[in-house]
């Protein structure tokens, strides 16, 4: 079921942002890009661990708007 979510996203060109097992910070981030206008999409899945995982989307091209928004910086 994950690979066809992955591929119903892929095709509507939304792209995971961000990952989290906290809520809060899901919510800071989007408090962020609902500021900015951005439009976005979150989903809980089952992380490996077996915990709930909340994971963000973001239109592909509003991806370098959103990092610059938050704050993303590569590792």
């Amino acid at each position: 079921m994950e690979a066809l979510i992955n591929f119903w996203l892929f095709l509507c060109h939304w792209i995971k942002f961000d990952t989290s097992e906290d809520k809060e910070v899901i919510d800071d981030t989007i408090e962020t890009l609902s500021r900015a206008g951005l439009p976005y999409k979150t989903r809980v899945r089952r992380g490996k661990q077996g915990k709930d995982e909340y994971v963000l989307y973001v239109k592909n091209a509003d991806r370098d708007y959103a990092r610059y928004c938050t704050g993303w910086r590569p590792f």
